[in-house]
């Protein structure tokens, strides 16, 4: 199905950008995980993936389950692929996953006896990753169960231990004292696993932030995520994000469908939560929260963000007026020449109508994201996966 009510742009450019400046910092012998999962935090999994599968800096691709490695390979994607979070104990998966060079992980002996038996029948080794569990209670094992669970799973003959992982708690804040501590710990075991002749290849624990706060965080490789897409899980003001310029790599866009002058008294949208108190002119556009756009962003007295929502048409702010419906939104355009097919930005930049000058205005992830209370993790990711994805430079 194509859906053609509006689209989500992605930056080549940007990406590649953001990819060499995390290259720059970590240096050549640290490898560089790009991660994907989540749809690539709602930026489209095979378009992301298809541009960073031909960029030399990137080594691996990494994706939450087994499904998202293999509807990657299923489209020709050829970097090293790593599950990250979970799968299915079925011997068929598996065995695609053995055969098509994609690395587990791997927190249990059950899981890692199921991977070494359906190995065995292929006649293969199976590529997984130890994930230990330092300090954030998600996946994996604790330090001490960590290390017995290696020592058993060595024995089987048919893995092949190319990685070791843990994840930190809360790399993103001042206070590194947490982190400290977890990697100390991953340290720890690293070592007490090398001085019994146990080296494993790919060490890993440094998400984005953990990535630019400090280098002891680098192991041998990290995995960037969020700031793939040049955005920021650091927080605003940091010094760090002045150090280094991301550059956003999402935009969205739609269209206006129709406009039409409302009355003093008027009301616009579901439970008549805004009322003109003059004439007035709107625009409708056709996106709302079945899209992603989120319904705190209603506007009007009864709205839900601080501010309410705001778009782009003609480089210039526009207003949500009324509850966010599920298809549609309703937005000021009073004393503005807006016709119908006009573009509107709902995330990124636009230019004013007259080129002659003005400066670009911008709607910003982070700004959605302080409006309704949330991160920008999840504005992007929840961006309707069925709205078409296009690749721009």
């Amino acid at each position: 199905m194509i859906f053609h009510n509006s689209r989500v742009e992605i930056s080549k450019s940007a990406l590649i950008h953001n990819v060499k400046i995390f290259k720059k910092i970590i240096g050549p012998k640290v490898r560089l995980m790009s991660v994907v999962k989540s749809n690539a935090y709602g930026h489209g999994l095979i378009e992301v993936s298809q541009i960073l599968d031909k960029e030399k800096s990137v080594d691996f691709l990494a994706t939450v389950n087994l499904e998202e490695a293999l509807f990657l390979r299923r489209n020709k994607i050829k970097k090293p692929l790593l599950v990250l979070s979970f799968y299915d104990l079925d011997k068929k998966q598996i065995q695609r996953a053995i055969g098509q060079n994609i690395s587990l992980v791997v927190y249990g002996l059950k899981q890692a006896r199921f991977i070494n038996q359906a190995a065995q029948s292929l006649k293969k080794r199976a590529k997984i990753h130890f994930k230990v569990d330092t300090g954030t209670s998600r996946l994996g094992l604790p330090i001490a169960a960590a290390y017995k669970c290696i020592k058993t799973l060595l024995q089987y003959k048919n893995l092949f231990l190319e990685g070791l992982f843990t994840h930190y708690a809360a790399s993103e804040e001042m206070d590194q004292s947490f982190t400290l501590r977890q990697t100390h710990d991953f340290y720890h075991l690293i070592r007490r696993l090398e001085k019994e002749n146990i080296v494993i290849p790919v060490k890993h624990a440094a998400c984005s932030a953990a990535a630019l706060m400090n280098r002891q965080y680098h192991f041998d490789a990290i995995r960037l995520g969020v700031s793939l897409y040049g955005l920021w899980s650091l927080e605003d003001g940091h010094a760090i994000r002045k150090k280094y310029h991301l550059k956003p790599a999402l935009a969205w866009k739609t269209r206006v469908i129709q406009v039409k002058e409302l009355t003093k008294g008027a009301t616009v949208g579901y439970g008549r939560t805004f009322k003109a108190k003059k004439k007035i002119k709107i625009a409708v556009l056709p996106v709302g929260y079945w899209d992603g756009y989120d319904r705190k962003l209603s506007g009007g007295p009864l709205g839900y963000a601080r501010g309410g929502g705001e778009v782009l048409i003609s480089g210039k702010r526009c207003k949500v007026l009324g509850r966010v419906c599920m298809n549609l939104i309703m937005v000021d355009v009073t004393g503005r020449n807006v016709k119908v097919g006009e573009e509107a930005v709902l995330i990124g930049q636009q230019a004013p109508r007259l080129r002659s000058g003005g400066r670009r205005e911008e709607i910003t992830v982070d700004e959605l994201a302080k409006k309704i209370g949330t991160i920008n993790y999840e504005v992007v990711t929840r961006i309707n996966p069925l709205i078409n994805r296009l690749i721009v430079f």
